[in-house]
């Protein structure tokens, strides 16, 4: 996952904390809804929810970069060519396959907000009898859950794919120290980054 995004600039690490700051601001929000039966509150907390959830999904809409059939093409290309890189052969291949449930995890993740976004901008009016306002709370919580679980299952891609990074790098240096004169470079897919370069965790 390139530490060095096109649109919005964040790197990994961000978008993580991003998914991680969203789930606990909806939680809060959640827990409001299920504490307040005033009228009027709710319905406050329903025109928030309104206008903030037509947003959710476009912070998080970068997927994991890359393409996991070229990085397993690739790992056997080190495997059946490079002597003493089964290393990291065995890491890129990791790394092809978490990239690939990474970026189907994430996918899942984005549906997950747009579909609670639409859901979201139909909740009900909160009337004066409780027992509509109590109907509102609920819908507007089933929504809330929605999301959380989305940014949840982005937040998941992206940490899946940090860490298989984490791994092909530590493999990459490990068999650098034992082939000083050996250009491992060439062996790092262009998507990647290396973390040491980048600062990403």
């Amino acid at each position: 996952m390139t530490d060095d995004p096109p649109g919005g600039g964040m790197t990994a690490r961000e978008l993580i904390a991003l998914c991680e700051s969203r789930i606990n601001v909806l939680s809060r929000t959640r827990q409001a809804f299920e504490h307040s039966g005033v009228p009027e509150h709710v319905g406050g907390l329903i025109d928030d929810l309104r206008g903030t959830a037509s947003g959710w999904d476009t912070a998080v809409s970068r997927p994991p970069e890359g393409d996991p059939v070229a990085l397993r093409v690739g790992a056997r290309t080190v495997r059946d060519g490079v002597p003493g890189f089964a290393a990291v052969a065995d890491a890129l291949e990791a790394y092809a396959l978490a990239l690939g449930s990474g970026q189907a995890r994430h996918a899942e993740g984005v549906s997950h907000l747009r579909g609670a976004g639409r859901r979201a901008a139909g909740l009900a009016e909160v009337g004066a009898e409780p027992e509509r306002t109590e109907a509102a709370s609920r819908a507007a919580v089933a929504v809330l859950d929605v999301a959380c679980a989305g940014y949840a299952a982005c937040q998941d891609a992206y940490e899946a794919v940090r860490d298989a990074e984490r791994a092909l790098y530590a493999a990459l240096s490990y068999v650098r120290a034992g082939h000083p004169g050996h250009r491992s470079d060439r062996l790092v897919p262009p998507n990647v980054s290396d973390p040491q370069v980048t600062g990403a965790t």
